[in-house]
């Protein structure tokens, strides 16, 4: 008899948890800002563009002030990162924030919120969703963030 209520409660936990493992990202070392708490809580549920023939939906993380989106993740997202100093690096603007593009390596386009306090860095799989839909779809919640400074 307890091996089935152990089983049964097994069950209906993995019903109440569905199937999908939440990503498994490492927390930015500003994490617990609270600056980032306004950031996650205003990221989309969805990002996706006509070039998709369904929207890549948000998934849950395993740590704080973290996001993903797709299955497997096309898209991360990290707050709390270490303000970038100055750079020559190519920087955008996209959606009132500025972008440094850290990083490409692949088809995997990293980039960093400049002069944003705290910082939020975004990976995107260029295979999967163009980078600037999905820097479209996050700069309004990184936007939130204290200006500290913009890219000239």
């Amino acid at each position: 008899m307890p091996r089935l209520r152990i089983l049964a409660a097994a069950v209906a936990l993995l019903a109440l948890t569905g199937c999908a493992r939440a990503v498994t990202l490492p927390p930015a070392d500003e994490a617990a800002d609270p600056g980032c708490a306004e950031v996650v809580v205003s990221l989309p549920e969805q990002i996706g563009d006509e070039s998709l023939t369904a929207p890549l939906d948000r998934r849950d993380t395993t740590s704080q002030a973290t996001a993903a989106w797709g299955d497997p993740s096309a898209i991360t997202l990290r707050c709390g990162m270490p303000q970038p100093a100055p750079s020559t690096q190519r920087c955008i603007e996209v959606g009132g924030v500025d972008w440094l593009e850290v990083a490409q390596e692949e088809n995997v386009w990293t980039f960093l919120a400049y002069g944003r306090s705290p910082a939020t860095e975004i990976a995107v799989d260029t295979n999967t969703v163009s980078a600037v839909t999905a820097l479209e779809s996050v700069s309004s919640a990184v936007d939130r963030t204290e200006r500290v400074g913009a890219c000239s």
